[in-house]
């Protein structure tokens, strides 16, 4: 049985693939916005860039960090890429 969303999440996540293109990511993002979740991450692990997407476009995360204000929600991306070099040197 399907689940219905009914409300939309907090944060929605983007973790890019090598296939994915930036038009497919866009259209997700966009997905994720009408939806109304207020806080749109994008990262891409081997470039190693990660933006908030917003309704006016995509901003790098202040002082690197990805958060939500008003929460104790904080990840820095240093530690992130360092969580992705570890998996991507377990395979």
């Amino acid at each position: 049985m399907e689940s219905i969303v009914l409300r939309a999440p907090l944060i929605c996540i983007e973790v890019l693939s090598p296939e994915d293109t930036f038009r497919k990511m866009q259209e997700r993002v966009d997905d994720y916005l009408e939806m109304g979740v207020e806080h749109v991450w994008c990262i891409d692990p081997v470039s190693r860039h990660a933006y908030v997407a917003t309704s006016t476009g995509y901003e790098i995360p202040a002082n690197g960090v990805f958060t939500v204000p008003g929460t104790p929600i904080r990840i820095e991306l240093t530690h992130l890429f360092q969580l992705f070099d570890e998996e991507l040197a377990g395979l």
